[in-house]
């Protein structure tokens, strides 16, 4: 899920060329209005909800989330 949300993050123009697994969104200097960018794609790509990121979340903070959202939810 880490390379998908960095091929996110470039869809939506965020220079992805030094990003590590511990950088984070306010570090890549993306605001609130490109957070929510992001996660409107990530709903339509991975059907996956990216609530409760921050701009000091990491990316693998953040991709667990949506690798864990994206899962089938068992009833």
């Amino acid at each position: 899920m880490f390379d998908k949300l960095v091929a996110m993050l470039f869809e939506i123009g965020i220079d992805t060329s030094h990003v590590t697994a511990q950088t984070t969104f306010r570090q890549l200097e993306m605001d609130s209005l490109s957070l929510t960018e992001l996660a409107v794609i990530a709903a339509e790509e991975v059907g996956a909800s990216a609530d409760g990121m921050t701009l000091d979340t990491t990316l693998d903070e953040a991709a667990r989330q949506l690798a864990h959202a994206a899962q089938p939810q068992q009833a």
